[in-house]
């Protein structure tokens, strides 16, 4: 992947200028947390984002069919080759895994702020804006060799199943446009790169029965108890140590009565792996001991089976970006610019979409630190939060201002 070459003294001025206004988007950052965000009802924070993007750099910024709030910086000059008119698209999901409509109570104390959503994907969206006001400023676009997609997206945390990533990508093939890079900006820091996809499968898995009296109907099948006896089958079928697959059960619900045999209960369950092949054994291995432990439970009265039901809540695609691919090494060049150590790291994000069809892509962070992620008590600090945009900013100025395609070649 060349480098942006001649462009090196104007970039370092233009990231000095983005140091001095970190707490600028720090301010970005919690104006997009404070609105509450669900999964599904993204709404209210779309339209924030629709209209910073539409004052900040003046473009023009739409809706797609499934709420993805959609802008694109164009170059100037018109592209020498159709290749060079590949475009880069980057992505930041809009949704938190915070369930509440209401708005969310923000707490800072300098440069720590703490509340649900602030770093995943509240610094995401910051970081978008931040590539929306750089990208579109005159001495930018006179430079830009490619169009460059800018897509905050809806529906990427749970059930949300990637939506906003899935409509985005159909989209454009139907337009028969094929981007050559996707990064997705997804929370804080500024030094992992994520070329691992991790592919998962969320099921839902309900045994029925007959219910009855506990004494009177003794013996009867009992959904619980049969369910019980499969998470113990489904634990041991993970294999967190080793991060080759993980079962999780995430929630369970089962019975109407404290002195009933329950009639229904069912568990949900998140099932993992970093290969497609992996995650269809997986479900293979857990859909037969869900039917194994309904037999035995029934096995001495078949007069009342218990009935087994395995529904697909979600899924997301594995794939991967070897290490010496283009994308991964500028992005590895990227991180050593800003003087961090570049970490090759395993995730499912929005970029699972463009990696599972064969479309470079990467998952970056957008600089500090934070924790309790996916938690009513997350925090985010911005005390050296400047390096992680910068080097958001050196990825995908690099990439977009270069005349190299970091497409993979085709083989012969």
């Amino acid at each position: 992947m060349a480098s942006a070459h001649g462009h090196e003294p104007w970039l370092a001025d233009l990231c000095a200028g983005w140091r001095r206004r970190q707490d600028w988007v720090l301010q970005q950052q919690i104006a997009c947390a404070r609105i509450a965000a669900p999964t599904g009802n993204e709404g209210t924070r779309a339209a924030h984002v629709q209209q910073a993007l539409a004052m900040l750099a003046g473009l023009s910024v739409s809706r797609d069919r499934s709420g993805n709030v959609c802008a694109v910086v164009t170059p100037t000059s018109r592209p020498s080759s159709v290749d060079d008119a590949a475009p880069i698209v980057c992505l930041a999901h809009l949704d938190t895994v915070y369930v509440s409509d209401d708005a969310v109570e923000v707490v800072r104390d300098g440069s720590r702020v703490c509340c649900p959503g602030i770093g995943d994907n509240g610094r995401g969206l910051a970081a978008l804006l931040v590539l929306a006001d750089t990208l579109h400023a005159p001495e930018t676009r006179a430079r830009l060799r490619r169009p460059v997609h800018l897509v905050a997206t809806v529906g990427e945390e749970g059930e949300g199943n990637l939506l906003g990533a899935r409509t985005w990508f159909d989209d454009a093939a139907v337009r028969g446009l094929r981007p050559s890079a996707a990064i997705a900006i997804d929370g804080p820091g500024d030094e992992s790169i994520v070329h691992h996809a991790i592919g998962s499968l969320r099921l839902r898995i309900t045994m029925r029965g007959s219910g009855g009296h506990p004494w009177v109907h003794a013996g009867a099948p009992n959904p619980i108890h049969a369910l019980g006896a499969f998470i113990g089958i489904a634990d041991r079928l993970g294999d967190g140590t080793r991060r080759q697959r993980t079962v999780t059960i995430t929630r369970m619900h089962g019975g109407d009565s404290l002195t009933g045999i329950p009639q229904q209960a069912w568990v949900d369950l998140d099932a993992r792996s970093p290969s497609a092949a992996g995650l269809a054994r997986l479900r293979q291995e857990l859909e037969h001991a869900a039917y194994a432990v309904a037999r035995d439970a029934t096995c001495h009265d078949p007069s009342r089976p218990l009935t087994v039901e395995v529904a697909v809540l979600g899924s997301r695609p594995a794939g991967a970006l070897e290490s010496e691919s283009p994308l991964v090494q500028a992005a590895v060049r990227a991180t050593q610019t800003v003087g961090r150590k570049p970490r090759s790291a395993s995730a499912s994000t929005d970029a699972n979409v463009p990696l599972a069809r064969g479309i470079p892509a990467i998952a970056i962070g957008a600089g500090g630190i934070g924790g309790g992620a996916h938690t009513r008590d997350e925090w985010y600090d911005d005390a050296h939060g400047s390096a992680g945009i910068e080097r958001v900013l050196h990825l995908v100025l690099g990439l977009a201002l270069a005349l190299a395609d970091v497409r993979p070649r085709a083989t012969r």
